[in-house]
This record gives structure tokens, sequence and C-alpha cells, in this order.
């Protein structure tokens, strides 16, 4: 009975342990600091100013959007600040344009989940189109906003 008894004790304390590991290893690990990445992000963005709209530039354009911001806010309280937007990028080219297509989402373990589909003009990145999920086209993101305001009334 006594080793019983002793046994249980010694597993409850080597569990105890290694909880206390893993909060103090979690801790550090939230400690991290991520400016390399912003000091990446800053120079490929000085890079892409010479051929007009880098896609460092059009991330950071997205990102400032108010419904991507609001997003971003919902998904990190949602994850307790573990998850962030994430994009999907690609370059294609449409009615003699060349545009890049983003998609901003979140991106789990699982799968990729898109919250919102955006082309920009790689000569302009401030001329965004954003997909309209009920029509199913692009529309300039002013229009799409007007229509939302309309829905919403």
């Amino acid at each position: 009975m006594k080793k019983q008894i002793l046994f249980v004790l010694l597993i409850s304390f080597f569990v105890f342990i290694s909880c206390q590991n893993n909060e103090s290893n979690k801790a550090k690990s939230d400690q991290i600091p991520q400016k390399p990445a912003v000091e990446k992000i800053k120079n490929s963005a000085k890079m892409g100013e010479k051929t007009g709209c880098s896609t460092e530039k059009a991330m950071k354009l997205i990102l400032a959007l108010k419904e991507v911001e609001k997003s971003k806010r919902n998904l990190d309280s949602l994850t307790d600040h573990k998850a962030n937007i994430s994009f999907m990028i690609d370059s294609l080219k449409q009615d003699g344009k060349e545009l890049y297509s983003l998609t901003a989402g979140y991106n789990s373990e699982e799968r990729f989940e898109p919250y919102y589909h955006f082309y920009l003009d790689k000569s302009d990145c401030k001329n965004i189109q954003i997909l309209d999920i009920v029509s199913g086209e692009y529309l300039p993101l002013e229009d799409w906003r007007q229509s939302k305001m309309g829905t919403a009334e």
C-alpha cells in the first residue's frame, strides 16, 4: 500500500514539474522579438518601389483596410493572441493588366480559411478590387463598401 501511495505521489510530482516547464517555455516563446521580419519587409518594400507595387506594399495596404483590421481583431481575440491574418498571394494577367491576387484569411493547422479576396494592380497598389461573394464579381473597393452599406440597412 505504501508503494502505491509513493508511486502516485511521484507521478503527481513529475506531472507538476513538467507542467511548470511547459508554462515557462511558453512564456519564453511569447517574448521572442519579431523585429527582423519587420525590417525585412521594410527593405523589400524599398526594393519594390522601382516596379510600382511590391507584394509587401500590397499586404500592408490590405492589412490597413478597416474590414481586414476588424477580422484581425476578431481572430486575435478568438485565438487568445496566437493567430494573425495570413495571405495567399499570386500573380495574374487579366485584360492586359498585371495583377496581384491576395486572399486574406486564417491559416489554421488544418486548412486556410479565406475571409477576403482582392485584386491589386501591380502598377498602382491603390487600385484595389474585392470579390463580392453574392455576385461573384470583383468590384472596386469603394463600390463594394457602398453595396455592403445598402444591405446592412
